[in-house]
């Protein structure tokens, strides 16, 4: 039996190249985000403590609430956006070379960022459920409001417009739009035709149909030329049968094939006549 062929892999295509390089823009958006929204963070704290300035007398569960939000939107927000950028940039070089489960570690990644996106947006509407149910009433305690108007910690927070927020919300949502097509774009270009051919080879796809001797039908030999006289002889793969033979014979060489009634050589002219 002849030893399983090699898989050929394909010259790597311009779809996989242009991947990669996209690849690499979002991880680096991804790193963009986390560090806007570090900065963010950094800003709004500063925003509390000008508040506590000019309220010497504020509520210090207040003050320690609204840091305490700060740091979480902020894991929230920061976190999930390095794991995303470290998972597509450690998987990038692996995909240039034509990994196939890097292929598939980056179309995982890519539906993790819609999962995320999804959760991060609607977060908020998870406790919409919360604040209707019966023990909770359909509308919020009277008091919740009178507490908002009477603290002056969180009308001076919240008071007026931030030249950083007017900046910080657009280049957010540039950047997710962004993060979005660009992994939408090298899911499509990882997924056309020549990239599969890249990262699943021929003779793999070949060995997964089964295996290749239990493929061809019965090979018919013709009799004569030095070949055994057996019709319909099967032959493993690998073995080619000419169907004429005497075409691979030196011309003007003498022929000893047998024939169907013995040797095709004839006698020379000058033997005696009893060989003739």
């Amino acid at each position: 039996m002849n030893p399983p062929a090699t898989a050929s892999r394909p010259p790597r295509p311009a779809t996989v190249t242009i991947a990669f390089w996209l690849q690499l823009a979002v991880a680096l958006v991804l790193l963009g985000l986390a560090a806007l929204t570090v900065a963010e963070a950094v800003h709004f704290n500063g925003q509390i403590d000008r508040a506590v300035r000019l309220v010497p007398d504020a509520d210090p569960a207040e003050v320690t609430g609204e840091r305490q939000g700060n740091v979480a939107m902020t894991l929230i927000l920061g976190v999930p956006a390095v794991l995303l950028a470290v998972w597509l940039a450690a998987t990038a070089v692996p995909v240039r070379r034509g990994a196939n489960l890097a292929r598939i570690l980056v179309f995982v990644a890519s539906g993790a960022q819609l999962l995320v996106c999804f959760a991060q947006c609607c977060s908020g509407g998870f406790l919409v459920p919360l604040l209707t149910t019966p023990e909770m009433g359909a509308e919020p305690p009277p008091d919740w409001d009178e507490e908002w108007e009477t603290s002056t910690f969180f009308d001076t927070l919240y008071a007026g417009t931030d030249p950083w927020d007017d900046l910080f919300f657009p280049a957010a949502g540039l950047g997710v739009l962004t993060v979005l097509a660009l992994s939408a774009a090298v899911v499509l270009l990882l997924a056309l035709p020549p990239a599969n051919r890249w990262f699943v080879p021929r003779a793999a796809n070949e060995a997964l149909a089964g295996p290749a001797w239990a493929m061809p039908g019965p090979t018919y030999v013709p009799p004569g030329y030095g070949y055994p006289t057996v019709p319909f002889l099967p032959l493993p793969p690998g073995y080619l049968i000419c169907p004429d033979p005497a075409a691979h014979l030196t011309p003007g060489a003498p022929s000893s094939s047998p024939g169907p009634t013995g040797p095709s050589t004839a006698p020379p002219q000058d033997a005696p006549d009893g060989l003739r």
